[in-house]
């Protein structure tokens, strides 16, 4: 059964007033929000199994997931105190007894075909060359599509290598995995992070595992009031066709 993890337990501190009424799952973005946008991606790209991980205003999360679950099989996971992205990606693997095939965040509109996730390689991570990098960092990539490091927010970009901004969609790798369980066992209380523990330590044992995959279409983020502007001006083009 195909499955997927779709991160929605985050603080939104970053949104400012917008988090006294809602998650960030939940913010409003024309007539839909990040938590109905993936859920109706996620099922018409083939979905079958979705596991939502929940912190902030978790209830307000659950009960919108469950409304437009449709034909998805929907688990939660409560994370009374914050896991990390990692942290949460350890929980449900062990609870599933295997990796989700996807990992998205639940902050993201665009017109990504997450169906071609599916045909990916685990280790893909979706980048998009179109937005400004030095607003988000990235990853750096080679000519043959391997992933080449991180490209950390705020710091002089590499002129010599290519490098693109992190869509927050990608396959996951057992690498990954492995080396979050090592973490876990040297910093058993510490927020695991699925890039910091997992990807970048995985990419010293096997710099080819991680491959980029480029959407040059539409893609944005809400994690601020500034974005949440913006993707309400790029939602209503992106909804019609995403798949």
């Amino acid at each position: 059964m195909t499955s997927a993890l779709l991160l929605a337990a985050g603080n939104a501190t970053r949104l400012g007033e917008i988090r006294n009424d809602f998650a960030k799952a939940n913010v409003p973005v024309g007539d839909t929000t990040p938590l109905r946008f993936a859920l109706e991606a996620l099922r018409q790209a083939g979905y079958r199994r979705v596991w939502i991980n929940l912190h902030y205003k978790a209830d307000q999360v659950r009960e919108q997931a469950m409304r437009y679950a449709g034909d998805l099989e929907i688990n939660f996971l409560y994370e009374g105190k914050l896991l990390g992205t990692g942290g949460t990606l350890l929980e449900v693997s062990q609870r599933d007894f295997k990796l989700p095939q996807l990992i998205l965040n639940a902050k993201i509109f665009g017109d990504f075909n997450l169906k071609q996730m599916l045909d990916n390689e685990p280790g893909s991570l979706l980048l998009h060359p179109k937005t400004d990098v030095s607003n988000f960092g990235g990853f750096y990539y080679k000519p043959n599509m391997q992933i080449d490091g991180l490209a950390a927010k705020g710091q002089s970009l590499d002129p010599t290598k290519q490098c693109a901004v992190f869509t927050g969609i990608c396959t996951p790798h057992q690498l990954w995995l492995d080396r979050l369980h090592l973490a876990r066992k040297q910093s058993p209380h510490d927020l695991l992070c699925i890039v910091r523990h997992g990807l970048l330590p995985a990419l010293a044992q096997d710099p080819t595992h991680a491959q980029a995959i480029l959407h040059r279409g539409d893609w944005c983020e809400i994690s601020t009031p500034q974005r949440v502007a913006e993707a309400i001006k790029l939602v209503p083009s992106t909804t019609s066709h995403v798949s």
